[in-house]
């Protein structure tokens, strides 16, 4: 690897990041479930926004009309979902309350096509040359023989690119603004329609230079982690967790809830500063009033007391800030400062916590060194 050419690169550009989005849907696990899916287009269709209902029939029914050469009236369309015809239900039935214009939607995302259209077909009592049904689907689908001439295959990102082409932000209320923008989302992600964006582009024009820092990258991931244990074995006890960004120290054998922690995120984001932390597990929380009155009068200069949350407190910080050729013997300098400022107090806390555990295959080395 040429470090330096490397260097160079990332001196003189600046990498776009474009961030993914996600929809509602995708953060409540609910964005495969058909019948909140044909909620939503009927939401917008209902929702008394003349641009907004608009958007979703006028793009519709463009498609409508390349697909089946009907040119269909909706312009007081109004949208019912789960429609009974007796032996079954319309996902979606798009009707026009001024004439007899409709389009007879069945969606369908992951689930098998068994539904029998033909009897959504002649439930819907408008004349054939003013109705279309639509096979509404993820990807490409074939309409059933019965059906041919009646029914028609769009697909979800169809219709919704052809809605995203069609969007002025600027003239819907905020809040639809935002909803439409989300829902498309969700369809583009459902899909795996990914438009190439600014970071891709960027990628495929400099893949040499940014393989080589992803290499770098994980050689530091490496040596991260293996600094990570030799501060565990240095200190006499284990490490725990997964990701690269922290890392807990802790006395495995008895499985204590009073730990240590460090958070590197900074330090990986390019900052030098890290900060370790006396922190308490789900089990020892309740302790933490008691723990405060115990540490206070033995607190070393520049800790603070940390965040309280559900499974855990850090119960006692401190940030570090650490010159660059330090960082080669990063275990050296973390190890240092453990025993500077939290070998005692850990140990007074644990003592405090668990008065009948033996802890003396690491305490005299813990606190001694």
């Amino acid at each position: 690897m040429d470090f330096q050419q490397l260097k160079v690169f990332l001196q003189t550009h600046e990498i776009p990041v474009s961030e993914e989005t996600i929809g509602f849907l995708e953060i409540i696990g609910k964005q495969h479930h058909e019948n909140i899916n044909s909620t939503i287009y009927a939401h917008f269709i209902n929702c008394g926004h003349d641009v907004v209902r608009n958007l979703f029939v006028e793009s519709l029914c463009e498609i409508v009309s390349e697909r089946s050469g009907k040119s269909l009236n909706l312009k007081l369309a109004l949208a019912r979902t789960e429609v009974n015809t007796g032996s079954g239900r319309i996902d979606i039935l798009i009707s026009d309350q001024g004439n007899q214009n409709a389009i007879i939607i069945e969606n369908k995302i992951y689930h098998f096509l068994g539904n029998e259209l033909i009897d959504y077909w002649q439930h819907v009592k408008q004349p054939d040359d003013k109705k279309v049904g639509v096979l509404l689907t993820l990807y490409p689908h074939e309409i059933p023989e019965n059906v041919s001439g009646k029914f028609i295959n769009v697909t979800h990102i169809e219709w919704i690119k052809m809605v995203k082409n069609r969007l002025k932000p600027e003239i819907l209320p905020w809040k639809y603004a935002v909803y439409i923008s989300d829902f498309i989302s969700t369809i583009e992600n459902l899909t795996g329609d990914y438009p190439m964006n600014e970071s891709v582009k960027f990628y495929f024009q400099h893949a040499g230079q940014i393989l080589a820092a992803n290499q770098a990258m994980r050689q530091t991931h490496d040596f991260i982690n293996n600094q990570f244990e030799i501060i565990a074995k240095r200190i006499g006890w284990s490490t725990y967790g997964g990701s690269m960004d922290w890392r807990n120290f802790w006395d495995e054998r008895n499985k204590l809830d009073t730990y240590l922690t460090i958070i590197v995120e900074d330090l990986l984001k390019g900052k030098l500063c890290f900060t370790l932390i006396l922190e308490l597990g789900e089990r020892d929380i309740v302790y933490s009033d008691k723990l405060r009155n115990e540490l206070k009068a033995c607190l070393k200069t520049g800790m603070y007391w940390g965040k309280h949350e559900v499974n855990y407190i850090h119960l006692l910080c401190k940030n570090y800030e650490i010159e660059l050729e330090d960082l080669e013997h990063f275990a050296d300098f973390v190890e240092r400062k453990i025993r500077e400022d939290f070998a005692e107090l850990t140990h007074k806390a644990i003592k405090c916590l668990y008065p009948e555990t033996d802890i003396s295959h690491w305490e005299n080395h813990f606190i001694g060194a």
